[in-house]
């Protein structure tokens, strides 16, 4: 009947670790070790790269060396910045179907964890509730380096489309004030000018060779053969 207390308790208030103490030992001997769903490959001693919007699920493994059964009755965890130690954020903390786990014996179970931080670079430290007798304890497991980073957004992404419509709209903008402010009278005013030439009528041509012909300086086609006439006649009196 007790168990069950409990199990009603940790379901109304989970969020608070410092409610759960432990007396008794200050240690217990219950080994947990997990590893990533996702990227089974990543050790304890890599660093993860997770990119916000994705879910990661650790794959937890309990194994009790108490000399008495121990039950998993939740999950939690937090993310810590790794170099000052300090709490960044803690994990939403979860209940899981109650599994008993007999001394020497082990048990497996999984977490979902939703990664939405600033891009920056943490330590994920997980824990685990159980309950041992009429207590309840809090396992921490150990830390796991991960680097957050932000979703990457396709070239072809809508809002990204938008972005670079005002973008280039607006730098279009700039552009037309500046030409109409500096640009057009600078253009004008360095622009070459075009003269006009004035259009001679051309002289008229002198046939060299009418005039070589009567040994005169003009063509005698043009003039008329009654003068012609007179002329002759007078040079023969």
């Amino acid at each position: 009947m007790k168990f069950f207390n409990i199990i009603a308790v940790l379901s109304a208030s989970i969020a608070s670790i410092s409610a759960y103490e432990t007396t008794g030992k200050e240690t217990v001997d219950i080994l947990v070790d997990y590893n990533i769903k996702e990227t089974p490959e990543v050790s304890k001693n890599d660093v993860a790269s997770w990119t916000n919007g994705e879910q990661i699920t650790l794959q937890y493994t309990l194994n009790n060396n108490e000399e008495t059964d121990v039950t998993v009755i939740g999950v939690t965890g937090q993310f810590l910045n790794p170099v000052t130690r300090q709490v960044v954020t803690n994990l939403t903390q979860g209940r899981i179907e109650p599994v008993a786990v007999a001394p020497g014996k082990s048990v497996r179970f999984e977490q979902s964890i939703n990664v939405n931080l600033v891009p920056n670079n943490y330590e994920l430290v997980p824990q685990v509730f159980i309950v041992q007798g009429d207590l309840v304890k809090l396992i921490p497991c150990r830390g796991q380096l991960a680097s957050v980073l932000d979703k990457a957004i396709s070239f072809f992404d809508p809002r990204l489309i938008f972005l670079e419509v005002v973008l280039l709209a607006t730098f279009g903008g700039l552009l037309y004030l500046a030409y109409q402010v500096w640009g057009k009278s600078y253009v004008q005013g360095t622009a070459p000018v075009k003269v006009k030439k004035s259009v001679r009528s051309p002289s008229p041509v002198v046939s060299s060779s009418a005039g070589s012909s009567t040994g005169a300086g003009y063509d005698v086609n043009w003039i008329p053969e009654g003068h012609l006439k007179q002329k002759r006649t007078k040079k023969v009196a």
